[in-house]
């Protein structure tokens, strides 16, 4: 991965102070930092006043009040950039106010590319349709090559008009800014925290009327005069105004600057963010349920509440079309998978009734599958009902197909001499065919396809990218080159039309095409196994590039909950949350659905430790979102892990750290989690040791000392890898040897 570092004179960055010249890098930029006091009359800014600086110090008067600021500069390293604004009121009062600092960009190109992690890709800069929840297109918006699209979020306008976005520092997975100047092959990546004693910081990024000037504000209070609601059509305006300041009250705003030379590309620029994007958070590790009580816990609820002997497959827990049996997406043919792996007797003989029933009994003529049922019939697809015009989101196909074929590699892994059914081989083919056909046709896979004709009605995302990583199984299996060929000629486009732009969406059926972490994971996952097979550096540095965008979509501190709320009293932790979309703002337990364990290849085939940590915060993040007897989230039964980790008040203010009845996806990537990602990793080459599962250990020599703090016993499973340049089979992880390790209690295992 390139590192491109710009050393920052710290005296030279501020044009407000007459004594000083700006740095050639920063005048590229045309970047004036300037902190100012605000009045507000309701939810709108009536005036303004900034501050000018004399030896790091400035003063105002305003109305009745007089402002002190106090700036403070430091430089930590090479390529980081410190500032720090101390406003405090000295004199008087100043009702309904506010304070900010605001970083303005004199010379803007509109085609900057603009990332605020989790929230805006490319400014948010893309066709808009004002759709109620779950938003859908029209029949007459039908369009193999529609340009992106994407509901009224919070967004620069790409047409003409007022262009800005106001957010606040729960709306993103990380409180930051980057922006790619490709004029200048220059990046920069601004920083903050999230909160001070008035609550979240406002983010606020505007351009001007003709585009040339853009400005990007940090205040306190956050205060936006339109506010996005989850089920509204459009944004709506907010009841936010500025607070009441009285003498000696104060307010900090900390930030760290980043300016990268020689960035060619947005990509580029991201891949810079996976190296600071912890560099202003707080994480606390929480160890308290081990991996292996969390994976009994889920199996009982899957066997006892989720089975369905009548239909023959684990339901999502529902009767309805979208809660008795998905295809893909959220669970169907994934969950079986780490029950298969992993679980008792019984969980893996339903695992292959589950997989029989579908591949043998649910295919269309085309070679895709239905991906919905009722219990009682098939449907091309559905959210809470069948889809119109045999309107098939192709992703969940490309799931399965992915999945079909990881678990007939990983039996062959676990048993060399299972054989698969032979009536498997011809509807496997087929589907597989299926894709090649649609590649072939269109030279894209499209979003959704009318499942009966074969044709794409709207197409130009990479929701359906894990098709790569399926045809690459399949051609691992079946030996036929056609299926690798179309794999390496979809990874290209992938990588080209979107994660080099910085970019990847529609993964959701219910989001239109806005940005989302599930298509970026897919993404990733693929690239990652065309390079286990086929060992091309092409697709490492590609899936290196994706990782670092889906960086961007992982929480990287621990958010603070009001100390009331569902997960304020249950102390959760945010670090390793994985949001949803720009639409759905909510992060998640887990990927949405994998357990990510192509960053732990990843760190294996590059030796970068930051995959290690990232894949690190996601695994360990999860298993406190399970309920469970001892510890229940709200009123959720034992095993159910919801979906909702609400940083954002999308929901509602009162919403923040709260979560709704019902057990979700998340269930499906913690079980995952436990099956293919190691409690213990040790890389003898380099001497070290990880600790993924809720367990505490170090490496001593040849031997690892294992401590569990928790309540419960704990299976720990040891991964030493002794040779990280090669790849491990489908399901490798699952044979690695346990260590029981007794609750309170030490072990040790050594190491042959």
């Amino acid at each position: 991965m390139k590192q491109f570092f710009l050393l920052l004179p710290v005296a030279l960055l501020f044009s407000c102070q007459p004594s000083r010249d700006d740095s050639s890098a920063l005048k590229k930029l045309s970047l004036h930092i300037v902190p100012r006091v605000l009045s507000y009359d309701g939810n709108k800014i009536s005036s303004s006043k900034d501050f000018k600086f004399r030896n790091d110090r400035a003063s105002l008067k305003k109305a009745n009040a007089r402002w002190n600021c106090t700036r403070a500069e430091t430089i930590n390293g090479e390529n980081q950039f410190d500032i720090s604004y101390h406003f405090q009121i000295t004199e008087g009062e100043a009702p309904s106010a506010g304070v900010a600092v605001n970083f303005i960009f004199k010379d803007w190109d509109p085609d900057n590319y603009l990332i605020m992690p989790a929230t805006a890709y490319k400014g948010n800069k893309f066709e808009v349709r004002k759709y109620p929840y779950p938003p859908f297109f029209k029949k007459d918006e039908y369009d193999a090559n529609k340009p992106i699209t994407i509901t009224d979020i919070p967004r620069l306008n790409k047409h003409a008009g007022q262009s800005k976005m106001e957010l606040n520092t729960g709306d993103l997975s990380t409180p930051a800014i980057g922006i790619y100047f490709p004029e200048a092959n220059k990046g920069l990546w601004i920083l903050t925290e999230q909160a001070s004693r008035l609550g979240n910081f406002g983010l606020t990024f505007r351009e001007n009327k003709n585009r040339t000037r853009a400005e990007f504000s940090v205040s306190a209070p956050c205060v936006r005069e339109k506010w996005y609601r989850f089920g509204a059509i459009k944004l709506v305006n907010s009841k936010e105004t500025g607070t009441s300041w009285k003498n000696g009250d104060d307010v900090t705003i900390h930030c760290k600057i980043f300016v990268f030379d020689d960035v060619q590309s947005p990509a580029e620029l991201n891949d810079h963010f996976l190296s600071i994007r912890k560099s202003m958070s707080t994480s606390v590790r929480v160890d308290q349920l081990p991996f292996s009580k969390a994976f009994e816990i889920m199996e009982n609820q899957q066997n006892s509440q989720n089975w369905d002997e009548k239909t023959g497959y684990y339901t999502l827990g529902g009767e309805g079309w979208n809660m008795k049996w998905q295809l893909g997406w959220v669970g169907g043919c994934i969950v079986t998978h780490p029950l298969a792996l992993i679980g008792s007797t019984l969980s893996r003989k339903r695992a292959f009734v589950n997989y029989n029933t579908i591949i043998t009994q649910t295919q269309a003529p085309g070679g895709f599958y239905y991906s919905c049922s009722n219990g009682k019939a098939w449907c091309s697809d559905c959210f809470s009902k069948p889809f119109p015009d045999h309107l098939l989101l192709l992703r969940k196909n490309a799931d399965a197909l992915y999945y079909f074929y990881k678990y007939i590699l990983s039996r062959k892994t676990l048993d060399p001499g299972w054989e698969m059914p032979g009536t498997w081989k011809a509807p496997l083919q087929k589907l597989a065919g299926a894709f090649t056909t649609l590649w072939k046709r269109y030279g894209q896979f499209g979003q959704f396809i009318d499942m009966e004709t074969g044709d794409i009605k709207i197409g130009k995302t990479n929701s359906p990218a894990m098709a790569v990583g399926g045809l690459a199984l399949a051609y691992q299996y079946e030996k036929n080159p056609e299926y690798l060929q179309i794999a390496k000629e979809a990874a290209r486009y992938y990588y080209r039309e979107f994660i080099n732009r910085g970019l990847s969406c529609g993964g959701p059926s219910e989001i239109l095409q806005n940005n989302d972490s599930e298509s970026t994971f897919a993404t990733l996952e693929s690239f990652v196994i065309l390079y286990e097979i086929t060992g091309e550096k092409e697709w490492l540095e590609y899936a290196e590039d994706a990782a670092a965008l889906a960086s961007t979509w992982v929480v990287s501190y621990d958010y603070k909950f009001p100390p009331a709320s569902l997960f304020g009293e249950l102390d959760m932790k945010t670090t390793g949350a994985v949001w949803a979309s720009t639409q759905n703002k909510h992060a998640a337990p887990g990927v949405c659905t994998a357990s990510g364990d192509c960053l732990l290849k990843l760190y294996r085939f590059t030796g970068n430790e930051l995959y290690l940590d990232l894949i690190g915060d996601i695994a360990h993040n999860i298993m406190q979102y399970i309920s469970r007897k001892d510890r229940p989230v709200a009123d959720q039964p034992a095993g159910w892990v919801n979906e909702r980790v609400n940083l954002s008040d999308w929901e509602g203010r009162h919403k923040i750290g709260e979560i709704f009845h019902g057990n979700t996806w998340a269930e499906v990537s913690a079980m995952l989690t436990v099956a293919e990602i190691p409690g213990i990793y040790v890389n003898t080459r380099k001497n070290k040791l990880f600790v993924f599962d809720h367990v505490q250990a170090t490496l001593d020599g040849n031997r690892i000392h294992i401590t569990n703090p928790t309540k419960f016993d704990a299976n720990v499973r040891i991964f030493v890898d002794k040779n990280p340049s090669k790849p491990y089979p489908q399901g490798f992880i699952s044979t690695c040897p346990q260590v029981l390790v007794k609750t309170g209690s030490d072990a040790v295992y050594i190491i042959e």
